[in-house]
């Protein structure tokens, strides 16, 4: 008797089990490799074997219709095999790709890792969404995990693997925007009256320039210019290495004032290392200083000494930032200057109706911190001009 081809599908004569009668059928399909997968099930409730073959014939038709990719790809196999390369082609920064790495090993691949792409439907979004519910994670995290599975899905409908994301707009929960957490002037300057002398210059650099943790770690002695009284930031410092800032914009020139000019220097006369590219912040063998023991264990002592109320993820090194920039709208009421010394792409749509900002202007900013924090002690510097 000669057998079917398994090209043209198998189906068994009746078959009798407990559940009934059954067939079984089996035809194969191309995997993501382009090699051939067999499959095999039973059916049930069927009025003969004609009705079983209908069924794998369907089954055959639907699959040779789809590319070998979309047939058998799992989430978690179109993430390895196809995300990840597309991050390392556009180049994204190792902290970002860190950020999502971790989103999806902890709240995606879990849940959906293991259903095919073609075959996720909105209500495995639906039951992800209920499972971080219950897990009680904040409407934020739980926006950005969508944002993050629908970016993914997005390349695989670009790739024309799927003809739709299953993530529906109805599914990214509300956000209500909080208002940022800041230091009054007078907490700012406890903190750096009660910071260690080892890092007393860091935390003033902190409080007057408004930089990010990473970039005031990547500060180097070159970025420096004491006669024309501006700080350079050009890169940052991730995991120990030194890589580019967060945008374009992040790449900036922050003029500072008297009070900053007098802690640098004197910062400069007692450090071991003063060569143009040794960093001005680092450990006592010249080594970066970690981010992590500086927040943990430098700043939240500092906090507590002082008597400064600390709240988790709301009392780190970004408050100064946003304190910085309420300082600049306090003294000044121009948000265009905040933007623009911290390195903002975008502070608000209200911030990019202004114009653009001056050189004097600029340096309003940087005076405007220093008022605010330590008021009259320093003079404001005067206006440079040709003779």
């Amino acid at each position: 008797m000669t057998r079917r081809s398994y090209q043209q599908g198998y189906v068994s004569g009746p078959i009798r089990t407990r559940r009934g009668t059954g067939y079984r059928i089996r035809y194969r399909v191309r995997t993501a490799k382009g090699k051939w997968k067999h499959k095999s099930e039973m059916l049930y409730g069927l009025d003969g074997r004609k009705a079983a073959r209908a069924i794998v014939n369907a089954r055959i038709q639907a699959a040779s219709n789809q590319k070998p990719e979309a047939a058998e790809l799992t989430l978690r196999e179109f993430v390895e095999s196809y995300w990840r390369p597309y991050l390392e082609r556009k180049q994204v920064k190792p902290s970002t790709k860190a950020a999502y790495g971790s989103v999806l090993k902890i709240h995606i691949l879990p849940t959906l890792g293991e259903i095919r792409l073609v075959d996720l439907a909105p209500l495995h979004i639906e039951d992800l969404l209920h499972a971080k519910a219950k897990a009680g994670l904040a409407a934020k995290t739980v926006r950005n995990v969508l944002v993050l599975l629908q970016s993914v899905l997005s390349l695989a409908v670009d790739n024309d693997l799927i003809e739709r994301s299953p993530v529906r707009d109805r599914h990214k929960p509300v956000v209500l925007r909080q208002e940022k957490p800041v230091w009054t002037s007078e907490q700012v300057r406890m903190i750096i009256e009660n910071a260690p002398e080892e890092h007393r210059a860091f935390f003033t650099a902190a409080a007057l320039t408004g930089a990010r943790l990473g970039e005031l770690l990547a500060l180097q002695w070159r970025h420096v210019a004491f006669e024309g009284r501006t700080l350079r930031i050009e890169q940052s410092l991730w995991h120990g290495q030194v890589v580019t800032t967060k945008t374009v914009a992040s790449v900036r020139t922050i003029p500072f004032g008297d009070a900053l000019a007098r802690v640098l220097e004197n910062h400069l006369q007692v450090s071991r290392h003063i060569g143009p590219t040794d960093p001005i912040f680092c450990k006592a063998d010249g080594s970066p200083l970690h981010p992590d023991v500086m927040r943990k264990d430098v700043l939240y002592s500092i906090l507590d000494r002082s008597g400064i109320l600390r709240q988790a993820r709301t009392s780190g090194f970004h408050t100064f930032r946003h304190s910085a920039a309420s300082f600049i709208n306090a003294q000044t009421g121009n948000i265009k200057l905040a933007q623009k010394m911290l390195g903002h792409s975008n502070l608000s749509t209200t911030a990019d109706i202004y114009t653009h900002t001056s050189t004097a202007s600029d340096r309003e900013a940087a005076s405007a911190i220093e008022r605010e924090i330590f008021g009259d002690l320093f003079l404001v510097v005067p206006e440079t001009r040709n003779n």
